[in-house]
């Protein structure tokens, strides 16, 4: 019986105690020996309802928290079939991209395996025939691809990435407005026009590849899929991501990207010295850059690690006030003036530990500007045919990429004097 029942029996119990207590003489007594039986049972009923309904209570309330306790185990069972149906989906694609990498040719995989690897590919990608194409690199592995490459970059680290999914030539809208302002017009007077120039910026498709990576098979006939794709990811993103930073860097926009250094001709300063950089240099060279175009997230410095060492020294030999802020955690970006440094080995180093004349090592200026359309993701193939001979297979990775300027203004150059 639950508690409110027996709450409900108490309240009748204590109105037939109430009734039969109103029947006392006012000496207090009753006259009908009946009437006293009925109504000290009625007392003892009532006070055993109290217990009654104390321990029902507390049952009811046992029973809520076993309740609850189930529901939060359900539904703890509930988000780790969910974690676990998605780690399953990840880990088996992972694992038939592995097995896909060790026996290649896909006669060796079974429907299921195929349906699983093309279900992340984009129709270009969905094939069966291995020579036609191949597979996207899991999710997990690109990560790794792409951790490896920034390393050993900087543009991408740097700039903005414009992903994309469709090929060909990408006209990219621009317009410069600074020369125009507002005006000032009499009451009744019609304002003049002064209309918008647009211009573009043209962004092409760029194919980067690895070159082939042979590996012995039996180094992969054992399915030793870990060493593999560890060889690989290192390899293959050495490789396209030196390929990658250097003609975004340096790229004469003849069949590669327009480099950073191509595409940006303005010079913010030119130094005093052929072989020195001052402080005051480095703080007129920041000012040089419109205000516009240092406020936003990717706004910093660009240099190559040895120009760094030398800015470095300065802080011990010629300044009085340190130009470098002091890191608050290891790894994080030197701060130059109050602006990240991003380090970009592509550029001119110094030499003798001196910067080089007539040479641009340093840049500043809002990075996001410079534009890195990324098209895709990374693809490796294996081809078995080429050094079947020698029981060798062949990778390759490849990606397509271009990169632009868009506002001359928005980064500047530290010149060398000559």
């Amino acid at each position: 019986m639950t508690s409110l029942q027996l709450q409900e029996q108490q309240a009748a119990t204590w109105k037939a105690y109430v009734s039969l207590r109103d029947k006392r003489g006012t000496d207090g007594k009753f006259a009908d020996s009946t009437d006293e039986a009925a109504f000290r049972k009625a007392g003892e009923e009532f006070d055993s309802y109290a217990e009654r309904i104390i321990e029902a209570k507390k049952d009811e309330d046992r029973q809520r928290r076993m309740i609850e306790a189930d529901i939060q185990d359900e539904k703890r069972l509930k988000e780790r079939k969910d974690i676990a149906d998605s780690d399953e989906k990840r880990m088996s694609y992972d694992s038939v991209y592995g097995r896909w990498l060790t026996r290649g040719q896909n006669a060796t995989m079974s429907p299921e395996e195929q349906r699983v690897l093309e279900t992340r590919g984009t129709a270009t990608q969905i094939v069966t025939t291995n020579s036609l194409g191949g597979y996207l690199v899991p999710e997990s592995f690109s990560n790794e691809l792409e951790v490896m490459g920034l390393w050993s970059g900087g543009m991408m680290e740097g700039c903005r990435i414009y992903d994309d999914t469709i090929g060909g030539v990408l006209p990219w809208p621009t317009a410069d407005d600074t020369a125009t302002s507002g005006e000032i017009v009499g009451q009744g007077v019609a304002a003049n026009v002064s209309d918008l120039t647009i211009g573009n910026v043209l962004f092409n498709d760029f194919t980067i590849d690895s070159k082939i990576i042979k590996v012995a098979r039996e180094l992969i006939r054992d399915e030793r899929v870990g060493l593999l794709r560890t060889v690989l990811a290192e390899l293959l993103a050495e490789r396209l991501s030196r390929k990658n930073n250097s003609v975004l860097t340096n790229g004469t926009g003849t069949g590669e990207p327009y480099g950073l250094t191509v595409a940006s001709t303005t010079t913010g300063l030119t130094s005093t010295s052929a072989t020195a950089i001052t402080g005051a240099e480095l703080v007129n060279m920041l000012y040089s850059v419109d205000k516009y175009y240092s406020a936003g997230n990717k706004v910093a410095w660009m240099m190559h690690r040895t120009t760094l060492a030398y800015l470095r020294t300065l802080d011990f030999t010629t300044n009085t006030t340190h130009l470098f802020a002091d890191r608050v955690i290891a790894g994080d970006p030197e701060m130059l003036l109050g602006y990240p440094v991003v380090i970009n080995n592509d550029l001119p180093a110094t030499s003798g530990g001196l910067p080089v004349a007539s040479t641009k090592h340093i840049y500043f200026g809002d990075f996001s500007k410079y534009v890195i359309r990324r098209i895709g993701g990374v693809t490796i193939d294996r081809n078995d045919s080429v050094y079947w001979t020698s029981r060798t297979a062949g990778f390759m990775g490849w990606m397509s990429i271009d990169g632009n300027l868009l506002n001359q203004s928005a980064i500047k150059a530290l010149a060398q004097h000559a």
